[in-house]
This record gives structure tokens, C-alpha cells and sequence, in this order.
């Protein structure tokens, strides 16, 4: 018989029970050296298969871990924010400067002015404890390096360790801090406000409707702003500025003119900066032209500006702010008050003599077959900026080109470097069917030209229609009858959409579409500046029939400047 065969342990294992440091094994199964059974082994017999595979190991493989990034907090959460709005403005300031033409100096003046925004709000400098998050080039050969710097210097101490966050108007009081250690902090539209305000210290004849069109197009940095900034900056963004960040599919109407009203009161308050006067004259002879009015209307509009003594200046002050004290729904709308009067819109017949404005007649139903004909002769493609309109029952009943042109724009808003997953499930349909050139950006080269050629053969169509009308004096005696019939000469005033003759409410929609501004709004100022002028004609009577020149009749042709007012 063999003799057993003993082995030892490893360090530190022994017998549980007898404390033995040896075992030997029998029948597969292993005993310590005083006969106790051990547990947790069994020997088999190993398979040809697996000859020579005992010093193998096999480890299972472990999923990659996924970097989380740490979210900031307290006044570097808000930081992070302002530089990202930082960011999302000299983009824009870029693609207006080297993309629309703008002059080399206009991104000193945003710069100054977000400056000045940011000024009186408690930010740290670049060299407290070490933080050199704002940027870490010495030399500034790093253009975000250098655009941080204009954050980290404009004021000092550190803001308080609250969380608490405030996108406040602040148009009544200052941008600083308030007790509660809350920031007031700007908002995403503030950034195409301050391009605005740019515009308006530069002079340069720039709306907020084309502000609002560029961005709506894509050609400005506002509605993917969130999904262009950089994943791992937005990893480490605090959760409710991401709200803030995230934009809808359009700017609704107005929106834009309310933050530029905002932020000129505001700066007012802070900072006793008065802005100049919106550059009326080439923004004036963009409205007429798109709305294909008679040169006429620009005198009548330079003449009613003259008798409500205005300059096109936005309000700094008061308790209350009427529609018609923005300069731009003014400047609309003097259009509209200029068309009118010249141009009867109700198509009520009323006494033609020389007293009166309406020496011309305009054929509107003419009017608005011109209007209406370059809309139906668009191209195959989507309207660029108006994809957001879309429906669902719309898009069943797309053409191929319109429906590639709504999935670009639909990848562009939604999907942007998003979960790659999700990405990749969403295209794999379409894969396999790319354009071959994309059409819409073809247009986009000629658009001016073309839109210049449009407005040519409207008025070229146009003109056909207008004449001339023959001047016929009022009979002494039917003057009180005329003047009971039409109170003082005006026009009707049209307060609802509801009141609105069809030629009207054509060129009242027209006006607001080219304004960007709600139809409702337009009216109202409207409405504004008729009451204005007819209290013009009312003290003009009364000064008239004070001099004994007149019965008290005062009826506006457009012909008088405010000398006598």
C-alpha cells in the first residue's frame, strides 16, 4: 500500500476543527491530517480537451464606466452659465460680421455692452484659489481664453453659497445682487437684444424682424444654442439652467421687442445710458417696398411723424409704455395710418375734393393678387424658418423634396449629438438615401436678387391700377351734410380683427408679418395714432375758429408740417 501523501495548506488556512496545518486527499475528497472531512473541494478527472490548460485564467469582461461629470453648483453653476451665454453671443456676433455684412467695429460694441450687462454681478476673479476655469492661456492665443476675460474682470468678491437663481426683468432696479444674494441674471434672448442694441449705437438699419428671421432660419445661433455647446461643458451645467438654455421651435411674435425694451430701461437705471434712435429712413423704405405702397406713403408717413413730434427713440421711462412708443410697431404703423388715409380700405364712397387726402385710387383687389402671386410661385421647398407650422396631417401629404427638407430640419432641432443610440435608430430608416445637393442652401445665394426682382414686378404689375381721380369742390351747402356723414374727414378706426375690411385685414396681416410683430398689437397702434391725429384736428379747429378763418372744419391732407401745433 502507498504511503498518503500529505500536503500543505496555504498561509493561513488550517482545520477548522483540530487546527491541522496538513491534508491529504482520497476519493475526491479532501481530508485534513487527522481525518476530518474538509469542505468546498472535489477533484475530477480532467478531459484530453483540457490537457495543459491549468495555468489559463479567465477573467470576465467589464463594461466600460461611463464618466459622469460633477454638476456645479452655487456661483460656479451660475458662471458656467454666463459663459455659455458668453459663448452663444460672439457666435451670433460672428456670423452677423462675416456672414451679413456687419462693420468690423460692431462686435467692440456687444462686447462693451455685455460688459456692462454683466458688470454688477458678484463674479470671481480668474486667481481666486487657483480657479482658472475661465480660461488657461497667459498669451490669449486662445479666442475663448480671451473672451473669458471679459467675465472674470468686471467685478470683484464672491457671491454667497445660496442656489437660488433669478431671470428677472430687473427694469426697475439695478442688475445687482439683492439681499437674498439672488442673481439677476440675463436671459438666452437677451443675446440677440444686446446684437440689436449694437445695432442701434452703430446705426446700422436692422430690425428685430430680421434679428427674429435669422435666428428662425438657423442663420443665427439661437434655437439649437443648447445643443451646440459642448457635451462636457453641458454635462457640468446645474439642471435648472438647461431650462433656461432650451428653446421651442420659433420666437413667438414680440418676444424679442420686449427683452430690447427691457434691457434699454435697464440700462437707463443702471448705468444712465441713453441709446440713439432707431436709423428710420432705410427701414422705412424696406416696409413700404414690402408691402408694394406708392412712393406717396413716405411723404404722408414723414408728415405724421412731424405732427406727433417723435424720433424714433425707444421710451426710458413713465408709468406706462403704449404699443405705439416702440419705434418699430410706430414706424409700421404710420404706414398703415399713411396707407389709409390715402387709400380708401372700406371701399366707401367719399367726397373727392381738393380738402381731402383721397385724390388716388389703388385697386386692392389687385393689390393683393400681386401680393399673393410671388407666394404661389415659391419653389418646391419648404419655406425656410416656417417649418415649425408643420402638422401632422401636413406632413402625410408632403412631396419627397419638402419632406427631406422638414427631416433636416427636424435633425438639426431635435437630434443634434444627443444618445448616439437614439441617434442612430432614428436615421437608420434613411440611410442610404442622401441628397445629392441640398436646394435650399442653392436659393439662399440669390435670395437678394430675387427678392429685389419680386418687389420689381409687383410694382410693375401694380401700377397699372393706380389713377387718378377727378377733384370735385364741395357745394357750400351740403358742407354740414358731409360733415355728418364723415365727423372731421377721418378714416374709420378699427379697433378688432373682427372690424377689419377684407383689403385691410390683408394689409394688416402683410404689415404684421413683415414687422414681426402679433396682428393684435398692430391694431392697437393704430388705433393709438388715429386718436393722436384726430386730437391734432380738433385743437386745429379750435385755433382756426379762434383766428375767424374758418367754421371749424379741420380736415388733414397730408400737405401742413406741425408749425402751427
Amino acid at each position: 500500500m502507498a504511503p498518503t501523501k500529505y500536503n500543505r495548506f496555504r498561509d493561513g488556512e488550517r482545520c477548522d476543527d483540530c487546527g491541522a496545518r496538513q491534508w491529504y486527499a482520497q476519493d475526491a475528497i479532501r481530508y485534513c491530517r487527522n481525518g476530518h472531512r474538509l469542505e468546498g473541494f472535489a477533484e475530477h478527472e480532467g478531459d484530453e480537451d483540457n490537457f495543459g490548460t491549468q495555468g489559463k485564467v479567465t477573467r470576465k469582461k467589464k463594461e466600460p464606466r461611463k464618466k459622469v461629470a460633477v454638476k456645479l453648483s452655487g456661483d460656479e453653476g451660475r458662471e458656467l452659465y454666463l459663459e455659455i451665454l458668453q459663448l452663444v453671443l460672439l457666435k451670433q456676433v460672428w456670423r452677423l460680421v462675416r456672414e451679413k455684412g456687419f462693420p468690423e467695429d460692431f462686435e467692440e460694441i456687444v462686447r462693451a455692452l455685455w460688459a456692462l450687462r454683466v458688470r454688477n454681478l458678484p463674479l470671481r476673479e480668474s486667481g481666486d484659489q487657483g480657479r482658472r476655469r475661465k480660461g488657461d492661456d497667459e498669451d490669449g492665443s486662445d479666442s475663448h481664453a480671451s473672451n473669458a476675460a471679459l467675465l472674470s474682470s468686471q467685478s470683484e468678491g464672491t457671491g454667497g453659497g445660496s442656489s437660488d437663481f433669478d431671470f428677472s426683468d430687473a427694469t426697475t432696479g439695478t442688475w445687482a445682487p439683492d439681499t437674498g444674494r439672488r442673481w439677476k441674471l440675463p436671459k438666452l434672448i437677451d443675446t440677440l437684444a444686446l446684437c440689436y442694441l449694437g445695432c442701434l449705437v452703430r446705426r446700422l438699419p436692422a430690425t428685430t424682424a430680421d434679428l427674429c428671421g435669422w435666428a428662425q432660419k438657423g442663420e443665427l445661433d439661437y434655437l439649437v444654442a443648447f445643443i451646440s455647446i459642448p457635451r462636457n461643458v453641458r454635462d457640468r451645467l446645474p439642471a435648472e439652467y438647461h431650462h433656461a438654455l432650451q428653446i421651442r421651435d420659433h420666437i413667438p411674435p414680440r418676444r424679442l421687442q420686449t427683452a430690447v425694451q427691457e434691457l434699454v430701461i435697464s440700462f437707463k437705471v443702471n448705468f444712465d445710458t441713453v441709446f440713439p434712435p432707431l436709423n428710420y429712413v432705410p427701414i422705412l423704405a424696406r416696409f413700404i417696398t414690402g408691402l408694394t405702397l406708392p412712393i406717396e406713403v413716405y411723404i404722408t408717413v414723414k408728415c405724421i411723424a412731424g405732427i406727433l413730434k417723435t424720433d424714433y427713440s425707444y421710451p426710458i421711462g413713465g408709468k406706462q409704455i403704449r404699443t405705439m412708443d416702440n419705434p418699430e410697431v410706430l414706424l409700421i404703423t404710420l404706414v398703415i395710418v399713411s396707407a389709409k388715409v390715402l387709400y380708401l380700405l372700406d371701399g366707401a364712397e367719399r367726397p373727392r375734393s381738393k380738402q381731402g387726402p383721397w385724390s388716388i385710387d389703388l385697386d386692392w383687389d389687385k393689390w393683393r393678387e400681386a401680393m399673393q402671386g410671388d407666394t404661389h410661385k415659391t419653389a418646391s421647398n419648404l419655406l425656410p424658418g416656417e417649418e415649425y407650422k408643420i402638422s401632422p396631417e401636413d406632413v402625410l401629404a408632403m412631396d419627397k423634396t419638402k419632406l427631406d427638407d422638414y427631416m433636416d430640419w427636424f435633425e438639426k432641432m431635435w437630434i443634434g449629438d444627443g444618445d448616439p443610440k437614439t441617434a442612430e435608430r432614428i436615421r437608420q430608416p434613411f440611410e442610404g438615401q442622401k441628397r445629392p445637393s441640398n436646394p435650399r442652401i442653392e436659393d439662399e445665394q440669390s435670395n437678394e436678387d430675387r427678392d429685389a426682382e419680386r418687389i420689381r414686378s409687383r410694382y410693375t404689375e401694380l401700377n397699372g391700377s393706380i389713377r387718378e381721380v377727378e377733384l370735385v369742390p364741395d357745394p357750400e351747402g351740403a358742407e354740414n351734410e358731409t360733415e355728418q356723414k364723415q365727423p372731421k374727414g377721418s378714416c374709420p378706426v378699427w379697433r378688432t380683427q373682427e372690424e377689419l375690411p377684407d383689403a385691410a385685414k390683408a394689409l394688416y396681416g402683410r404689415a404684421a408679418s413683415l414687422a414681426a410683430i402679433p396682428l393684435n398689437r398692430l391694431i392697437r397702434g393704430a388705433t393709438q395714432v388715429e386718436k393722436r391725429l384726430e386730437a391734432w384736428c380738433i385743437q386745429r379747429a379750435r385755433q382756426t375758429r379762434d383766428k375767424g378763418k374758418g367754421k371749424g372744419k379741420a380736415v388733414w391732407t397730408g400737405d401742413d408740417d406741425d408749425s402751427d401745433v
